[in-house]
């Protein structure tokens, strides 16, 4: 599937597919997972996608489960459940995450060491989609082929000063933000998405705490509608790293997006983007 954007959105609509079905008759909500920042509703769409994933051959880097490889220089970026304390509160904002990337795209052969690949400049993303476990909106994006919501085109707001705008964060915002209004929504996939077809003016993770399933989706699906992406400290944001944390940042325009970096201080909440 190399050189076709369409196969890779297919298996990502299938891994989908399979987690809302195994969330379908879920109702341990509330219960926790094995490890403390886990739920058990994590566990149950990590091994429903897992079981599309392992079957098609691809490596994986999941949020729950850890990196695997596969037989191709393809991983698929996984976060099964982005918004998992939204869903276990049952607050319907949350969503599965998926990013095919290609090391072969950056030139950079992975070598698989622990629970990172390296390099882990290099990698390029090919295919992402965003699905919300609730409403079924489904956004994707391919590597040049621009980015969609439910099939039709999508693109930012294309505002470029704070007056009006209303963005996204993760973490708690201080008062010195220079924007209209700020919204804390809590799955970092589903902001990213509304930064690319508009619905929020921007996006920011104010603790720079998000693992690479977090966003990898997300940040493609924005450039590819056309809006400003990059990280707080200028680091590469896709990798392969299940340790490594980085702070994204989408902005309808360069203009908004330089306006936020210049005055952008650390907020006190956690902003892991569960």
């Amino acid at each position: 599937m190399k050189s076709d954007p369409d196969g890779w959105l297919e298996l990502l609509r299938r891994t989908a597919d399979s987690v809302e079905a195994a969330l379908a008759p879920f109702d341990r909500w509330r219960d926790g997972g094995e490890r403390p920042d886990q739920y058990a509703l994590d566990q149950v769409a990590d091994a429903a996608a897992l079981e599309v994933l392992d079957a098609a051959g691809v490596g994986v880097l999941s949020e729950e489960s850890g990196l695997r490889a596969g037989s191709g220089g393809e991983t698929v970026i996984v976060d099964p459940v982005d918004g998992s304390t939204n869903a276990s509160r049952r607050i319907p904002h949350y969503c599965i995450s998926l990013c095919v990337v290609d090391s072969s795209i950056g030139g950079a052969e992975p070598r698989l060491d622990g629970t990172a690949v390296t390099p882990a400049a290099g990698l390029g993303p090919v295919a992402g989609l965003v699905r919300h476990l609730v409403t079924g909106e489904e956004f994707t994006a391919a590597a040049g082929g621009g980015a969609h919501l439910d099939g039709v085109p999508i693109s930012p707001s294309g505002r470029t000063s704070g007056e009006r705008a209303v963005i996204g964060v993760s973490g708690r915002p201080g008062a010195d933000l220079p924007v209209w209004q700020v919204r804390v929504l809590g799955s970092a996939a589903l902001d990213l998405c509304a930064v690319a077809c508009g619905r929020l003016d921007a996006y920011l993770d104010l603790n720079s705490n998000h693992g690479v399933w977090d966003y990898a989706a997300g940040v493609l699906i924005c450039s590819e509608a056309g809006a400003w992406t990059g990280e707080a400290d200028g680091a590469e944001l896709f990798h392969l790293s299940h340790s490594e944390r980085r702070g994204p940042m989408a902005a309808s325009t360069p203009e908004l997006a330089a306006l936020l970096g210049r005055t952008r201080q650390p907020g006190s909440g956690s902003g892991d983007g569960r």
